[in-house]
């Protein structure tokens, strides 16, 4: 049974990391608007959007 309750709990940590993921992006989008961006701008947003959700740790 705990087993379940696991899994159930990490499932929720995945599903709030990938909701504020989607917040990030969305506010990252936002603040680009209609602008037109360089390379170095959408560096700087890859680079704040992996600082915003924890780094570059990434599940294989």
């Amino acid at each position: 049974m705990s087993s379940h309750l696991q899994i159930i709990a990490e499932l929720e940590a995945l599903v709030e990391m990938q909701a504020r993921t989607v917040r990030v992006l969305a506010t990252r989008l936002a603040e680009l608007g209609d602008t037109v961006t360089g390379r170095d701008e959408i560096a700087e947003a890859d680079e704040a959007y992996r600082r915003d959700i924890g780094g570059d740790e990434w599940p294989e």
